[in-house]
């Protein structure tokens, strides 16, 4: 007759799930709406069966029959993942914020479209943009940078012993306004040039007032626009490669502030 696990081996595996469930409900991409919480679960325990044997010895908290105390240990647990997942989808919220600002200055702001990966509706601009720094980020390997946040939140952080303290709040705070610094220094090109090229368009209005420049203004934005990006998409994977390594020490010290 085979033997029951041990209670101590359980509690390790029933946090770790909590933790990584946790990270997984709010990255980008998989906590999105689309992805099917069955799929996110299933992958959640996927990733705790194989990150156990990384686990340290000692890492869980004393067992005890106190419920309360349980409950605070998975609180705790779900609030370092949710932690951690936030502040990778805000790596990725400013590149979409840029791709944003640029589409509204391109004339895109008109016309959205539903992305069903997404859960919601964009421009058709930054939807292609979206999936460029996905392609990019999949074949840099930085999804790697989130299996080495959980890795090392392992050895960081013991299990039910994270808390929320000033210097926690502060580094969020300065990461989450870090999204509009993020999208200016990648829109800034585009911007730059459809600055020019609409005080272009109105030195021609001046000249030449038998031009419809409203309705060429459309076209010429958008070809330029287009133009700058292209120009531009060479420098993205090194500046993508800079940025998300940023965002990985910003978890890094998000998680040495949760030590306890």
């Amino acid at each position: 007759m085979q033997s029951l696990p041990d209670p101590n081996t359980l509690l390790i595996g029933a946090l770790a799930f909590m933790r990584i469930g946790g990270i997984l409900f709010a990255l980008p991409v998989i906590g999105d709406a689309p992805t099917p919480v069955r799929a996110r679960v299933l992958l959640a325990l996927a990733l705790t069966v194989g990150f156990y044997d990384m686990i340290p010895a000692g890492w869980s908290p004393v067992m005890n029959a106190d419920l309360l105390s349980f409950a605070s240990y998975v609180i705790r647990e779900l609030s370092i993942g949710l932690v951690i997942g936030f502040l990778a989808r805000v790596a990725f919220d400013g590149l979409l914020m840029a791709a944003s600002i640029v589409a509204y200055q391109m004339g895109f702001g008109t016309a959205n479209l539903f992305m069903p990966d997404f859960g919601g509706t964009m421009d058709g601009f930054t939807a292609f943009h979206r999936m460029v720094i996905m392609l990019i980020f999949f074949t840099l390997g930085m999804h790697q940078i989130f299996f080495d946040a959980i890795a090392t939140s392992f050895k960081l952080i013991p299990g039910g012993s994270a808390v929320l303290n000033d210097s926690l709040i502060t580094i969020m705070l300065a990461t989450t306004a870090g999204i509009f610094s993020v999208a200016v220094q990648l829109a800034a090109p585009i911007l730059v040039a459809l600055l020019f090229t609409m005080a272009a368009l109105g030195l021609v209005a001046r000249a030449v007032p038998q031009i419809n420049v409203f309705t060429m203004s459309f076209p010429v934005s958008f070809f330029m626009g287009l133009v700058v990006y292209i120009a531009t998409f060479p420098f993205f994977p090194e500046w993508m490669r800079e940025h998300f390594l940023n965002s990985h020490e910003g978890v890094m010290a998000a998680m040495r502030g949760m030590v306890g």
